[in-house]
């Protein structure tokens, strides 16, 4: 069985319950291979590599691989274009191209975890574009993580209760739009950081990434129109920027474990 997900500069597939593919070269993209259960066979430039899981490869642009696993394994690939910004520590530059070490040590546990919540986001109806680019910053950040050798990917964060006026900023940009399409460049546009800054700066701030506190905002009003108005669940869900009805159940149940109408009803 595969499952396969795109997204700008990135590819991600997972294989299971028996693969092989043919030797092949990627021109311009970086492969990951990650094993997470049983035996990999990998061949890359007429080297056999035996992968168990927690150690994976990568494959250079222009570098022929191939690989084989059995019924009772399973592989996750990542494929990338540009390695993300950070990563290049832990990397060679020969000829314009950066290059790493071959074999990476990883927690399959954690990467089959968030394979499992990057493909249920975007298997989602209609998934909005913040949503996706949090995704996507979400698989570099792994890759970072990966490409430096930072497995455990601990970071130490200011424990400050300084607020930048810049991120304020953002905060109240959100609250003034929040029921509308929001993208993370605009926000970082506001807050004067970069994407990759502004992620960090605004976890550190808030515990939560951009779309989980605007997700939280619309839920919150969700609630007290449910409580004071007789507007329909259709009705609030669509006024309230949520891409579908399923989108809103969704998000409402995580925060208050239950449905809207349960919800209603219980007030």
């Amino acid at each position: 069985m595969e499952l396969n997900m795109t997204l700008n500069g990135l590819e991600l597939w997972k294989a299971t319950g028996g693969f092989a593919n043919e030797p092949h070269v990627h021109d311009d993209w970086y492969q990951l291979t990650l094993p997470v259960r049983g035996q990999c066979h990998l061949v890359q430039e007429r080297h056999a590599y035996p992968l168990k899981a927690g150690i994976g490869i990568i494959a250079h642009p222009q570098t022929e691989h191939y690989f084989e696993i059995g019924s009772d394994s399973a592989v996750i690939v990542i494929k990338f274009r540009k390695p993300p910004l950070g990563s290049f520590e832990g990397a060679e530059l020969r000829g314009g191209r950066a290059e790493f070490r071959p074999t990476q040590t990883f927690d399959p546990v954690e990467i089959s975890s968030l394979f499992r919540g990057w493909n249920s986001i975007m298997l989602d109806d209609v998934p909005e574009m913040l949503q996706v680019q949090e995704t996507e910053m979400a698989i570099e950040k792994y890759l970072r993580r990966m490409l430096t050798g930072q497995e455990n990917g601990k970071r130490t964060v200011n424990p400050g209760t300084f607020i930048d006026p810049h991120l304020q900023r953002v905060l109240d940009y959100i609250h003034s739009a929040y029921t509308g399409p929001m993208d993370i460049d605009s926000m970082a546009m506001v807050a004067h950081q970069s994407r990759y800054h502004f992620m960090r700066s605004f976890k550190a701030l808030t515990g939560t990434t951009p779309y989980q506190y605007l997700l939280n905002l619309r839920v919150e009003e969700a609630s007290r129109r449910l409580r004071l108005t007789t507007d329909s669940v259709t009705t609030i869900s669509y006024e309230l920027g949520f891409s579908s009805v399923s989108q809103f159940y969704r998000a409402f149940q995580r925060v208050y474990v239950m449905t809207p109408m349960e919800f209603r009803n219980h007030v």
